[in-house]
This record gives structure tokens, C-alpha cells and sequence, in this order.
């Protein structure tokens, strides 16, 4: 009796070390899996894809460079992509609005007083063109960590046939300009997107006691919507693989 209990308690200790090395064995296996993996990056798609869609972005701004007079403009961007990175398009800016908005500040009016001189300002009435534009840069923020926001910025050139004028000649000449611009859009959905903009209109004003034309820059910073069209795209494995 005594060699049959001597046996079982063996048989039993043997089973014991049996269990514990099958439930350590997946464990240590999966230890060392976990130590030795490589790294797993996960590339996220676009949440907007730009190419072959047509831009329009009506939008509101005002200059920021010129001290004696206040230039508001009301226009829009027609922009066609070729690609993610480059685009060209259509622009038209609206200054003129009378005596409604804008015109010459309180400081154009203290110099005026004080130097008893008749002094003058340039002004735009309108300019319209074309332009070429390229987007360097694609990201994303989080906002309140509570969501995702993916944003581009581009630069843009381009030639403009401008209307300016000046307050001691108020009629107005038109001739050829340049444009300059950087744009941030801020994507809220797949067909609209939040468009700041900052533009340099450069063109030859015409000021009272100067026989040729000055070169002015009209520097103004604005605020509007990107509506795209069609307002809906697709995925191709070609656009995926050039996201990465």
C-alpha cells in the first residue's frame, strides 16, 4: 500500500510540472515574440484627394502693408489640379466699394493736416489673371484632441491685368501686374476645406507729382471657403501607392 501511494504522489508531482510547463511555454513564446517584432507603421490615406477636381473659393480680405489706406477686397480662385502638388487657376479681386468700405485712414488724415501738403495714396479698383500653384507641404493637427484636421499649404505666381488708381487721381489707369501668394486650406470634409490666404498684388500706380509709374505692393490677408467639384472621389491603387 505504502509503494502504491509513493506512486501516485510521483505521478501526480510529474503531472504538476507537466501543467506548468505547457501554460509557461506560449507565454515565454509570446515574450519573445513581442521583444524581437519589428515595428508597425501605419500609413494613413488622404482624407481628400485634389486631383482632377476643380477649386472654387470665393473669399474676403483686406491689406495689411498700407498705413494711409484701407483696401478691402471681395473675389474668388478657380483652381484646376493636375495633381495633389500642383495646380493653375483663374483670380479676381474686387477693391472697389466707395465710400461703403475702406478708403483713407485717420492717419492719412493727420499727415495731411499736420504737413499742410497734398499728399496722395494708391489704391486697386480691381485685378484679375492666372496663376500657377504648387502645395510643398500636406499635414494633419489635432484640435482639442478631439479630432483630425488635414491641412496643405501652397505658393502661387502668376500674371494680373489690374485697374488702380490714387486719392488725387481718382480716375483710374490700367495696365499689367503680378501676383504673389501662400494659402493654407484646412480640409472639413471630401468637397470643402477653410482657404487663408496671404497675397502680394504688385502693380504701377500713378501719384500725383510723379511723372512715372511707382511700384506698389498691395499686401492683404484673406479668409474664405474651397468648394470642390465633383464633391465626391475614389481611391486607385496608383494614387495610394504615390501617398507613401
Amino acid at each position: 500500500m505504502s509503494h502504491r501511494c509513493f506512486a501516485a504522489r510521483h505521478l501526480l508531482a510529474l503531472a504538476a510540472l507537466c501543467s506548468a510547463a505547457a501554460v509557461s511555454a506560449p507565454a515565454a513564446a509570446q515574450e519573445s515574440v513581442q521583444q524581437f517584432s519589428d515595428t508597425i507603421h501605419v500609413i494613413q490615406r488622404r482624407p481628400v484627394l485634389q486631383k482632377k477636381r476643380l477649386d472654387v473659393s470665393p473669399r474676403f480680405g483686406v491689406n495689411v502693408n498700407d498705413a494711409v489706406y484701407r483696401n478691402f477686397r471681395v473675389g474668388a480662385n478657380a483652381n484646376f489640379h493636375f495633381s495633389e502638388r500642383f495646380y493653375a487657376g483663374l483670380v479676381f479681386d474686387w477693391y472697389n466699394f466707395g465710400d461703403v468700405l475702406g478708403g483713407p485712414t485717420q492717419t492719412f488724415r493727420d499727415v495731411d493736416s499736420e504737413a499742410r501738403a497734398r499728399t496722395d495714396a494708391a489704391y486697386l479698383n480691381w485685378a484679375g489673371g492666372a496663376e500657377l500653384g504648387f502645395a510643398p507641404l500636406v499635414g494633419k493637427f489635432a484640435l482639442f484632441n478631439r479630432g483630425l484636421f488635414f491641412y496643405d499649404v501652397s505658393i502661387s505666381a502668376g500674371a494680373l491685368f489690374a485697374n488702380s488708381a490714387s486719392i488725387a487721381r481718382p480716375g483710374g489707369t490700367s495696365g499689367l501686374a503680378g501676383t504673389a501668394a501662400v494659402t493654407s486650406r484646412v480640409f472639413l470634409n471630401d468637397w470643402m476645406a477653410l482657404n487663408l490666404e496671404v497675397r502680394d498684388t504688385i502693380y504701377s500706380a500713378q501719384l500725383r507729382g510723379v511723372s512715372e509709374g511707382v511700384l506698389t505692393h498691395s499686401v492683404s490677408v484673406g479668409a474664405g471657403v474651397s468648394l470642390y467639384l465633383p464633391t465626391s472621389f475614389e481611391y486607385s491603387d496608383s494614387e495610394a501607392s504615390a501617398q507613401r
